[in-house]
């Protein structure tokens, strides 16, 4: 049993329908956390912001930010 259901499409207001089909057609999944984040629009929004600008960076490596976030999941205990 789940501690939080996500937001499902059928349930989802416009803008987030837009935000899973796009996120759907770039990642070929949807996550956990972004269907979390849907109960508030503004914070799904502002976390895919997010998550597209670090990942637009091109200081670091994309394999070395893969094993840092990984590290941190494991850190803070994260169930993946």
């Amino acid at each position: 049993m789940e501690r939080a259901i996500g937001v499902s499409p059928s349930q989802a207001g416009w803008i987030t329908r837009l935000l899973y089909r796009a996120l759907k057609k770039r990642l070929g999944r949807l996550s956990k956390a972004k269907t979390l984040a849907a109960h508030h629009t503004p914070t799904l929004l502002a976390t895919t912001w997010m998550d597209t600008v670090c990942a637009s960076g091109r200081t670091v490596p994309f394999a070395i930010k893969e094993l840092v976030q990984l590290k941190v999941a494991t850190l803070v205990g994260c169930p993946f």
